[in-house]
C-alpha cells in the first residue's frame, strides 16, 4: 500500500489520492500486443491517450493503425496472420489494406479531409513520445526529470511541435524475432540495442515492428542537431538510405514496402 500512496502520475505530476491508479497503462498499446506496464500513469492520463480530443483520432488508435498494419505486413509472409487472433480480427478504420498485394489505400471518406495526412502524423508523433517516457518510467525510473517537460507538453497537452525522424532501409532484411513481432517491446538498456541506434544526451533513436525512429530527448535538441545527423549518418551508411522527418502521415513506410524489394 505504501507504494500505490507514493505514486505519481509522470504526466500531470498529481498522486493519490488525488488521482486514482487502477487501471493498467501500457507503455505500448494492448492493441498492439503490448504487454509492459507503466505504474505512473493515473486513470485520467492514460484514458485520455485512448480518447479522441480535439476532433483527432486518439492517440492509442494513430499507434494501433500505423504499428498493426505494419505487423500485419511483416507476419503475413509467415501465415502467422491467421493464427494470431487480434491480428485476424484487427480492421484498419482509416485504411484499405490488401496484404498480398502490400497495398495500402487510405479510405475515400478521409482521403478528402482536409489536413488529414497532417492531423494523423501529429497525433503519430504524439505517441511515439508517449511510448518514450512512459518505458522510460518502466526501465529507469526518471521520467519526472524536468527534461523531459517539453514531451509532457507535446504528448499529454498538444503544446508545441517536435520531431520524430524516420529511417529509410537500403535492403529488404528485417532482422527481428518472431516474438517481438506479435508483442513488440522498445529497448532501451545498451546491452539489447542494435549498434546503429543513437542514445546520447539530445537524442534516442529506436526499433520497432521493423521501423527505425528518432526523437529529440532534449528541447534544446537544435544545438547539436548537425552532429547528430553526422553521427547518426556515420553509423547507418551501411544499412539505411536516408532520413527524413515525419510531417505526412505517408512519410512513415506503413507498409514496410522494403520488404518488396
Amino acid at each position: 500500500m505504501n507504494g500505490l500512496k507514493t505514486r505519481q502520475c509522470i504526466w500531470c505530476s498529481r498522486k493519490v489520492p488525488e488521482v486514482e491508479f487502477k487501471k493498467k497503462a501500457h507503455t505500448i498499446p494492448k492493441s498492439l500486443g503490448g504487454k509492459n506496464i507503466c505504474l505512473n500513469v493515473c486513470d485520467g492520463c492514460n484514458s485520455y491517450f485512448g480518447n479522441v480530443n480535439d476532433k483527432l483520432p486518439s492517440i492509442e488508435t494513430t499507434l494501433k493503425e500505423s504499428f498493426n498494419i505494419s505487423r500485419l505486413m511483416y507476419l503475413y509472409s509467415d501465415n502467422e496472420v491467421g493464427r494470431n487472433k487480434a491480428l485476424a480480427r484487427f480492421k484498419s478504420i482509416f485504411f484499405t489494406v490488401n496484404l498480398k498485394k502490400r497495398k495500402i489505400m487510405i479510405k475515400p471518406g478521409y482521403r478528402l479531409k482536409q489536413d488529414f495526412q497532417v492531423n494523423l502524423a501529429r497525433q503519430l508523433k504524439r505517441g511515439i513520445f508517449k511510448v518514450f517516457l512512459e518505458e522510460r518510467e518502466r526501465q529507469f525510473g526518471d521520467a519526472h526529470n524536468s527534461k523531459f517537460d517539453f514531451i509532457r507538453e507535446f504528448s499529454r497537452y498538444n503544446l508545441g511541435d517536435y520531431p520524430v525522424y524516420y529511417y529509410k532501409r537500403k535492403f529488404g532484411a528485417i532482422l527481428m524475432i518472431k516474438e517481438f513481432g506479435e508483442s513488440p517491446e522498445l529497448f532501451m538498456k545498451k546491452d539489447y540495442r542494435m549498434k546503429y541506434l543513437i542514445d546520447n544526451n539530445n537524442f534516442f533513436e529506436f526499433e520497432l515492428l521493423g521501423h527505425v525512429i528518432g526523437i529529440p530527448t532534449s528541447k534544446y535538441y537544435q544545438l547539436t542537431f548537425d552532429l547528430y545527423v553526422k553521427e547518426t549518418r556515420a553509423l547507418k551508411k551501411d544499412l539505411f538510405d536516408s532520413f527524413r522527418p515525419i510531417i505526412r502521415f505517408s512519410d512513415f513506410d506503413l507498409s514496410l514496402s522494403i520488404l518488396e524489394d
